[in-house]
């Protein structure tokens, strides 16, 4: 084998090459128990926190604790403004727009039953506890995806 050390792989020092390919490999995320803990709490957090009665004061504070702390971790991340940034802001901007225009279209539609708002699929799927707990999870991990990406 001219050029390439048999027993280490490691180029030859006296290899007449330019360069020497690399091949590099990406370690696949593996969840590990701090993940598998932190996914848990969040879970038992969920539940506590479906569980309060809504729109009182310890609903709200279960329902800004996440928030605050996302907002501090999103401000302590510092992100570059990219191209992608920017086209992505766009992309929510239309989809917000569309959410809007359905509620407020099907709100002047009548009866609700053949052309419900949002938030009357919302009540109806929060209605109940676990309901609620899905909905919290749920918001919960997409507010963590978003956060990731």
């Amino acid at each position: 084998m001219r050029g390439v050390e048999a027993t280490s792989g490691l180029p030859d020092p006296c290899c007449d090459c330019e360069t020497v390919a690399v091949e590099t490999t990406r370690r696949r995320g593996r969840a590990t128990w701090r993940v598998a803990a932190v996914a848990a709490a969040a879970l038992v957090y969920s539940w506590i926190a479906s569980g309060l009665r809504p729109f009182t004061h310890p609903e709200a504070v279960a329902v800004a604790i996440p928030l605050v702390v996302g907002g501090i971790a999103m401000l302590r991340a510092h992100p570059d403004a990219t191209d992608t940034t920017r086209r992505g802001t766009w992309v929510w901007a239309a989809l917000f727009a569309a959410l809007v225009t359905w509620e407020l279209v099907s709100y002047r539609l009548s009866p609700r039953v053949d052309h419900p708002t949002l938030s009357s699929i919302a009540d109806w799927a929060m209605s109940t506890h676990p309901g609620r707990f899905v909905m919290f999870a749920a918001w919960m991990g997409v507010g963590y995806w978003l956060f990731r990406r």
